[in-house]
């Protein structure tokens, strides 16, 4: 039994009778920071010859000792112990302030037992003469000169039995040189292992390389919940750091947020997040996330004793910098304007426009960790950079007097993007394009963003051809204020003369905010909206647009369409057709089907139109006209009474709408199914579907799901006689349709809501009634939901 110096002092003055404590002296632990002196436990029922102590101090090694706590990497340890028994040469790949120094130490204090000759680390940063290489290592192995016979020779020759570890650590600054080394050490002395760290490999016989990753980075965009953001190995590191600064710090609810985008937005690169954390000496860690935009100044400071690169972040990427070739250097700066991650493609048609051998430049900036490669979408092979190097790129960048002409040549080439994507979202092709234009989102945003500036006829021209139709790819506020910006500011193009073409993708736009507000069940927003879209596209005569803004129109405003709006709609349908707009047609006759089923009442009018709709839909086919088609087929059962053959059309559309990627139609799909299981006794199957979809409309933002749903809860609550809950739960919905301004407008949830409101008030007097729905109309949409879900 063995206990440390601070549990002998505390127990030896109550040890038990026959108990004493033997100094065993000062031992190098693998999981301590400092040496701890040890004393073993001696009594007659124990064992008095202990065993040697496996710590550091007994075995051969020169590792330094940290003076701070190592965090995280537990997996790229036990990888790295993996293939060091497997291989000989192991490289330890990435950018500057990864932490590959550290990790390499950590490792190899891990699996020192297995090297009876010992652990030997090499520190070849501060080193400038290549041709000192060789005399470093035998500096550090204690290899005296011999007479007659070089360095290296003397190196061969004291390591050619030896069975030990050599660290070279940070080799990017003479490649070559520790290239030629290694390879000789290797060939020359079999039992030898070497692993280096640096930003490219050796590219030698027998090399195995990790690229090793940023820390764990908290989820973009997510929720402040402590237990998750805390789990982050980069957020381990700045509390521990954060701790060494200011002691006493701690995550809590109010700066969760803030710790968060500082380990998202430094990438959870381990130098930059120690030096943000000395930060908090003078700074809150919202001063310091708020600052970020300009890291390079904030970023400075380290310790004293480290190296001048590792004392700021742009020292450190200073020096990746000006061990770069000149072609390197100009893609390096290039490349920065693209956001998000790019294509081989797109590198080469923005980065070389005046002729720069963009792949062979590429390469070598992969090969020295500055690009990652990314095979994590689908197989696909992208590249993306840290944030951190990105900026460093950009201010290169405008420094060159160049940022101009590639911030065009960038925008140019995603206006050809869009112009391909355009027609391929409504084809056989759409899911996987959808799947193309997620990935590219910040891209589009960059080069939209760029245009308004420049090229305004540019950012509507894309914002057009991507945001008319089917926009669910792109959050839906997001898509809004996306919309509403470039509307506001290309609004003048549309009275320019000549200005046909930008009339008709402004048109397409104001029908892409339509149908963004439709999505989120604003509807009473939308029509206002599409009748100055409508308007527009109509100083163009008869187009696609003309006819998709008239469908979005009465999609949105469907329960109040009139007899008085039939010939407009009419009218629709007879240009779709002379011009063979199929996709409108589709849309157009299932909005008068519904129409004559839901307001008229006439079926035998209705049925037709409906009947037409799926005829085209089969005919042209496409992942979203098949979910169209299946949701459509729904409704026609559910009308004929045939629920358990609707709940299987449901259920495909909403498969369908799952596979092309629009999960706003897919929740509405599964919606329906509970609604269809609850008004059929199935409380517990629907009640089970309203666990799951709620809380998507939550995520989604879309007031009037989340109002609705919370009425269903409240049909349930009634059903199983929690009157209580009910009331505040019909209550919650009133507030929040109040709020957005949303009442209900379907039939059924009229009906439904009626009903409910009726029951309630046989079970409480007025003023009761109306304190419990009061109480419910006081939450928020957050606390209604939670509410709601509560069991």
């Amino acid at each position: 039994v063995l206990v440390s110096e601070l549990v002998s002092v505390s127990t030896r003055e109550s040890l038990p009778d026959g108990a004493s404590l033997r100094d065993l002296g000062e031992h190098a632990l693998r999981d301590l920071l400092l040496p701890e002196r040890l004393y073993q436990l001696c009594h007659a029922e124990l064992e008095d010859d202990f065993p040697p102590i496996r710590s550091l101090s007994a075995y051969k090694h020169n590792l330094p000792v940290q003076l701070t706590s190592f965090v995280g990497r537990e997996t790229e340890v036990e990888q790295i112990k993996t293939h060091l028994k497997s291989t000989r040469l192991l490289t330890l790949l990435g950018p500057g302030g990864t932490g590959k120094t550290r990790l390499s130490m950590q490792a190899a204090a891990e699996v020192i037992e297995s090297f009876p000759d010992g652990v030997w680390f090499i520190e070849l940063a501060s080193l400038t003469d290549p041709d000192l290489l060789a005399g470093q290592v035998a500096l550090t192995l204690r290899v005296q000169d011999q007479a007659g016979r070089t360095t290296e020779q003397a190196l061969r020759d004291y390591l050619r039995l030896k069975e030990l570890l050599l660290i070279f650590d940070n080799v990017e600054h003479m490649v070559r040189e520790s290239a030629e080394l290694v390879e000789t050490l290797l060939r020359s002395c079999p039992k030898v292992k070497i692993m280096v760290t640096g930003r490219e490999a050796l590219f030698i016989g027998g090399e195995t390389t990790i690229q090793i990753p940023s820390l764990s980075l908290p989820k973009k965009n997510g929720s402040i919940n402590l237990e998750e953001i805390n789990a982050c190995e980069s957020v381990k590191l700045f509390l521990e750091r954060a701790r060494a600064a200011l002691p006493g710090f701690q995550l809590s609810i109010s700066n969760g947020q803030a710790v968060a985008e500082i380990a998202l937005r430094l990438d959870g690169i381990p130098l930059a997040l120690e030096l943000a954390a000395a930060r908090l000496r003078m700074m809150s860690v919202e001063q310091i996330a708020a600052r970020l935009s300009d890291r390079f100044r904030l970023l400075t400071g380290g310790q004293r004793t480290a190296l001048p690169r590792q004392q700021t972040l742009q020292a450190l990427i200073d020096w990746s910098w000006n061990l770069l070739e000149e072609d390197e250097k100009t893609l390096f700066r290039r490349l920065s304007v693209f956001a998000g991650g790019w294509t081989l493609e797109a590198a080469e048609a923005v980065a070389g426009y005046d002729g720069l051998d963009v792949f062979f430049a590429m390469e070598q900036l992969v090969n020295k960790s500055l690009i990652l490669v990314d095979r994590s979408q689908n197989g696909a092979v992208r590249y993306r950079r840290l944030e951190s190097i990105r900026q460093y790129g950009r201010d290169r960048l405008f420094e060159s007097g160049e940022g101009e002409t590639v911030r065009a040549q960038h925008a140019a080439y995603y206006l050809d993007f869009a112009e391909e994507a355009g027609p391929e979202l409504q084809g056989p092709n759409s899911p996987e394009w959808f799947r193309h234009l997620q990935l590219e989102l910040e891209n589009l945003r960059a080069a939209v963003e760029w245009s308004l500036e420049n090229r305004p006829g540019t950012a509507l021209r894309i914002t057009a051809l991507l945001l008319e139709r089917e926009n669910f790819w792109i959050p839906a506020k997001e898509a809004e204020n996306w919309l509403r910006t470039v509307i506001e500011r290309t609004r003048n193009l549309v009275d320019q003369e000549d200005s046909g073409a930008h009339r008709q993708d402004f048109a397409s736009a104001m029908t892409g905010l339509g149908m963004t507000l439709v999505r989120q069940g604003l509807t009473s927003a939308t029509v206002d909206v599409m009748e100055e879209a409508i308007r527009i596209a109509q100083l163009e005569g008869e187009s696609q647009t003309l006819a998709w803004a008239v469908a979005v129109k009465f999609m949105a405003g469907i329960m109040n369409i009139t007899p008085a709006h039939v010939d407009e709609l009419s009218e629709a349908i007879e240009y779709s057709q002379r011009n063979g707009y199929d996709r409108e047609l589709v849309t157009l006759n299932v909005i008068m089907g519904g129409y004559f089923i839901y307001l008229a009442n006439d079926h035998a009018r209705g049925l037709p139109f409906i009947a037409r709709a799926i005829e085209i839909a089969n005919r042209i086919k496409g992942p979203q006209i098949l979910a169209i088609v299946a949701e459509i087929q729904g409704v026609l059962k559910l009308l004929a009474g045939e629920v358990d053959e609707a709940i299987l059309f449901l259920k495909e559309a909403r498969q369908q709408f799952q596979y092309y990627g629009d999960h706003t139609r897919a929740n509405g799909s599964l919606s329906r199914i509970g609604h269809l299981y609850r008004r059929n006794g199935k409380l517990d199957a629907a009640e089970e579907i309203y666990r799951e979809t709620l809380p998507i409309w939550q995520e989604m933002v879309i007031h009037t799901a989340v109002a609705h749903q919370l009425e269903c809860f409240a049909f349930l609550a009634i059903a199983k006689g929690r009157q209580d809950r009910a009331a505040r739960l019909l209550g919650a919905s009133n507030g929040l349709r109040e709020r957005v301004g949303e009442p209900r407008k379907l039939p059924e949830e009229v009906a439904e809501y009626a009903g409910a409101e009726e029951q309630l008030k046989a079970m409480f007097n007025e003023a009761e009634l109306a304190a419990r729905m009061a109480e419910g109309a006081n939450l928020d949409m957050d606390s209604a939901i939670a509410y709601a879900l509560e069991l």
